[in-house]
């Protein structure tokens, strides 16, 4: 009887959840998904905190890129090898060790900072540290989703409400950095994002009954086993295109994010808000609130939705509000600005990632997965560098808007694609 009083019934969780939010019926997702409400709130926190930081310590965008592109270095070489011991190893527990691993990282630093002793080099380092942790965490954490959902039909649903918090909390988090560091300084979110890891490291040992394959023991070798989710990733028409379309967003598009402070301290100002860091607050809480849109727009489809409308529409609309981003100079139309671009970038990207792991095989998700994370997130690198780079010798808008457009560019070619027809409802195509 002590059994079936679980955590829902004593947060007073109803039983049955309304429709958008079915997959929380599945327990060790609930867990999983108010851990990482709480934790991604402290994520954001440091997302701000730490670019303000970096800006103050170098004044330089080419420095703000460079610590972006150390985060996606390790991403960039590691993910798709960590897929293969997502594959081979409990999923539950090579996320819970990847996430203690961030939260000392962010404790670190927040000592560091505390202490006044924090230099660049230390970023540096620990942008290093924390993306190894991303290049086994990331992976992991995508293909553990579908684990902790007994009902493939409420994946996309599990998909759409972990972008949910993770946009609900880039709205919140900001804001909350913003005030914090105004008032008592840097350290502060760094410190609040280290304990907030404690409330999914908490989910994760709480959970029980995963619908999880046995560990899967290979006698091949770990370079063999990457090759087979090479070669299925590649021979695949629809993973293939889903990976390209990504592809040119992270090289070209993400990178303008490296930029905002720039934006925010030199380019909207504005006499209603003198201080850069609130401007820059503001911004992200905007970009957040249409992420966050997105989601629970993506959390409704359900079988009869058109993901490849969905998917083409967002990445066309992410590339052409970086375009106005690019040629604006007003703060105030900044900020819807900001927020259709985060409503275009989480509808491109929720729908990518749900038709990646419904494609994929049980066997090859993870590693399915970490070409992907490689891709969006790895190869963010090259944008950050190069979005750094040129942003110093010719210019912040020049830097966005090449980006934005490329990004258009690539949705338009992505209508000619014909695997992506195989994602119009057959009503439709009748």
């Amino acid at each position: 009887m002590l059994e079936k009083r679980t955590l829902a019934q004593t947060l007073h969780i109803p039983r049955q959840w309304p429709y958008m939010f079915r997959a929380l019926n599945h327990r060790n997702f609930r867990l999983f998904w108010f851990g990482q409400l709480i934790s991604l709130i402290g994520s954001w926190m440091q997302s701000l905190a730490l670019q303000w930081l970096v800006y103050q310590l170098t004044s330089s965008a080419f420095a703000m890129g460079t610590v972006a592109a150390l985060t996606s270095l390790p991403v960039l070489l590691l993910s798709p090898f960590m897929g293969v011991v997502v594959d081979r190893y409990p999923k539950r527990w090579v996320v819970f060790w990847a996430q203690m691993g961030a939260m000392i990282s962010s404790l670190i630093l927040a000592i560091l900072t505390f202490s006044d002793s924090v230099h660049y080099w230390h970023v540096l380092a620990l942008a290093l540290v924390n993306g190894v942790v991303n290049a086994v965490d990331m992976p992991a954490r995508q293909a553990f989703t579908s684990e902790m959902i007994g009902n493939r039909d409420d994946l996309m649903n599990a998909i759409g409400l972990n972008a949910s918090i993770f946009n609900g909390a880039r709205a919140i988090g900001p804001a909350v950095a913003a005030m914090l560091v105004s008032a008592v300084g840097l350290a502060w979110a760094f410190l609040l994002n280290g304990l907030s890891f404690i409330a999914v490291l908490i989910g994760l040992m709480m959970m029980t009954g995963l619908i999880a394959p046995a560990p899967r023991k290979s006698d091949s070798s770990s370079v063999n086993d990457f090759m087979d989710g090479a070669r299925y990733s590649l021979q695949t028409p629809l993973i293939r295109i889903i990976l390209v379309l990504v592809l040119v967003p992270s090289i070209l598009g993400f990178g303008y994010t490296s930029l905002l402070p720039i934006f925010a301290d030199q380019i909207l100002q504005t006499p209603l808000i003198p201080e850069g860091s609130t401007r820059l607050g503001a911004m992200m809480v905007a970009n957040g609130i249409g992420a966050l849109l997105a989601a629970l727009r993506v959390a409704r489809t359900n079988a009869q939705t058109d993901r490849r409308k969905l998917l083409l529409n967002g990445a066309l609309g992410f590339g052409l509000g970086i375009c106005l981003l690019a040629f604006n100079r007003s703060f105030w139309l900044a900020l819807p600005i900001m927020t259709f671009t985060g409503f275009s970038m989480v509808s491109f990207l929720a729908t990518a990632n749900t038709i990646l792991q419904t494609t994929a095989i049980d066997s090859l998700r993870g590693r399915v997965m970490g070409f992907y994370v490689m891709t969006l997130v790895g190869l963010g690198l090259v944008g950050s560098l190069q979005a750094g780079f040129v942003a110093e010798h010719w210019g912040t808008p020049i830097a966005t808007g090449i980006g934005g457009l490329a990004c258009v560019i690539s949705a338009l070619l992505g209508l000619r694609s014909k695997a992506l027809l195989t994602l119009v409802p057959q009503k439709e195509q009748a």
